[in-house]
């Protein structure tokens, strides 16, 4: 059990050609054991063999050589989500990454700035009067009826700092309740009024959208900064080469400045608009080390 559960972690994650998900199959459609429990009687085997081998020129060897290792099994890796909620579910927290890593453009350029879920719990007071965004995941959800028979629904929704739970009755259960459903990752936006009662405030949502659907929605294009230092041939031949590979509907800025003069010019792409994929964001991101503004 220990085992399983260092390998359900990542605790051996850098063991090459080895998946997390290989750990707990088989590669045996009429063997149910798994690739752990494989290995846990191979090497209770080898110990075996050393300890009961005749100290001779060739018992040692012969013995362990007529030990066969078990294969690997050869399977998907489980997809990230799935990783990460065993994580949490074996150990309390996400540990290699968080679900919403994947949104991290989303909620960075589409909801409020410094302003996250454990502000709504903690001191709501503080933004009375003002339209919020947050960018989360459904961690939980469930519908009932309240005593009068009338339907209603609830989201608990969960960012990086905290959770909270949103209810849906009347006409808000009618537009939110498809939303109400365990995974999703949602953009909600709302503002803060007072409550129903009166006497305190909430967080009364006006919109709900998938996270997925935003960018698409929403970005129109991308300015790139770029230094004239680092301005050569190379650079412009990769972006250039990148955007063919990702052509779309957003339109490529660029503001290139002089850091000596603080000068800097405007210009845009007039051939080329790009779709701006996961893999074009980690290439300014993470190759060029580029920063750049989401309009």
């Amino acid at each position: 059990k220990n085992l399983e559960a260092l390998a359900m972690a990542g605790a051996f994650d850098n063991l090459e050609g080895v998946k997390r998900s290989s750990f707990f199959a088989g590669d045996d459609p009429n063997d149910p054991t798994s690739f752990i429990e494989k290995l846990i009687r191979y090497g209770n085997r080898v110990q075996l063999e050393k300890l009961s081998a005749q100290q001779s020129l060739f018992g040692m060897a012969a013995s362990t050589q007529a030990i066969k290792k078990p294969d690997i099994p050869p399977v998907e890796e489980w997809p990230t989500l799935v990783k990460l909620e065993k994580e949490k579910n074996l150990i309390g927290i996400y540990l290699t990454a968080h679900p919403l890593d994947d949104y991290r453009l989303e909620i960075d350029n589409f909801c409020s700035r410094d302003v996250f879920l454990k502000d709504l719990n903690n001191e709501i007071e503080k933004y009375k009067g003002k339209d919020l965004a947050f960018g989360g995941m459904v961690t939980a959800s469930r519908e009932g009826t309240t005593k009068t028979g009338k339907p209603y629904s609830s989201l608990t929704l969960t960012d990086y700092t905290d959770s909270k739970e949103f209810m849906f009755f009347g006409q808000d259960y009618v537009n939110f309740s498809r939303y109400c459903k365990t995974g999703l990752f949602v953009l909600i936006r709302g503002n803060i009024q007072k409550g129903f009662r009166g006497d305190q405030l909430e967080f009364k949502i006006t919109n709900i959208e998938l996270l997925s659907e935003v960018r698409k929605n929403y970005v129109k294009s991308i300015t790139l900064n770029l230094s004239v230092n680092d301005l050569t041939g190379n650079m412009v031949e990769r972006i250039e080469k990148m955007s063919l590979n990702n052509k779309g509907k957003i339109l490529l800025r660029f503001n290139i400045y002089d850091p000596e003069s603080n000068m800097n010019i405007q210009m845009f792409s007039r051939n080329i608009k790009i779709e701006l994929t996961d893999e074009m964001i980690g290439f300014f991101r993470n190759e060029l080390k580029m920063s750049f503004r989401i309009n």
